[in-house]
């Protein structure tokens, strides 16, 4: 049986089993875990609507801007050492961005007026997601702004794999299990337990459950 498909109460036996391994990942794990409780200090105090479940670890800097929610579950993972660094972007008081128990963004880029939601067991790498167009084509666009534009929610179902230098348009709602790949342009939903690529996005096949 894969992590993926994992129920979540064996993923700690799986760490344990990762971590007699490769015991070199322990003393970066341990600081990640303090950086992540750093970061929960850091958001209070700067009066951002910020919330994360046990074991929350950050690599690398987080980035949270705007005045919305940002809701992270249980065992979540940000990795910004890597690609580049997470960063989250609420556009209105009313934005909400979650990521699910077990998940893990790397380098990702998420701006939200209404909804970005991302399921348990998710990875997205430096992907960027949006619920909003963010920019009008009327003539009149100058005089507007990011709220007056229609937002649709974002739904990222769970256990999904999102690769590299992937956009995601508002709107959009991709299934669970679903693999997207790298440099796609997705724009329309994805059903689950395929896996998907490409500008237009293809269904390249299915995946076996």
């Amino acid at each position: 049986m894969t992590l993926s498909n994992k129920p979540p109460f064996s993923l700690f036996h799986h760490y344990l089993q990762r971590l007699a391994k490769n015991p070199h990942l322990l003393i970066p794990g341990i600081f990640a875990w303090l950086k992540g409780w750093w970061y929960r200090i850091k958001f209070l105090l700067l009066g951002k609507h910020f919330q994360a479940g046990q074991w929350f670890r950050v690599y690398g800097p987080l980035i949270i801007t705007g005045p919305g929610r940002v809701r992270f579950g249980n065992n979540c993972l940000i990795i910004s050492n890597a690609i580049k660094p997470v960063c989250i972007r609420t556009l209105s008081s009313n934005a909400l961005v979650s990521l699910g128990n077990h998940a893990g963004l790397n380098g990702t880029s998420i701006q939200c007026v209404n909804q970005v939601a991302i399921g348990q067991l998710s990875n997205i790498a430096d992907a960027y997601i949006t619920d909003t167009p963010a920019h009008s084509l009327d003539k009149h666009r100058r005089s507007q702004t990011v709220e007056d534009l229609p937002a649709s929610p974002v739904t990222i179902g769970d256990n999904v794999w999102i690769s590299v230098q992937v956009v995601i348009l508002n709107g959009v709602t991709i299934g669970d299990n679903s693999v997207i790949g790298a440099c796609s342009l997705v724009r329309k939903d994805v059903p689950a337990n395929v896996f998907a690529a490409g500008n237009p996005l293809t269904i390249i096949r299915e995946i076996e459950s």
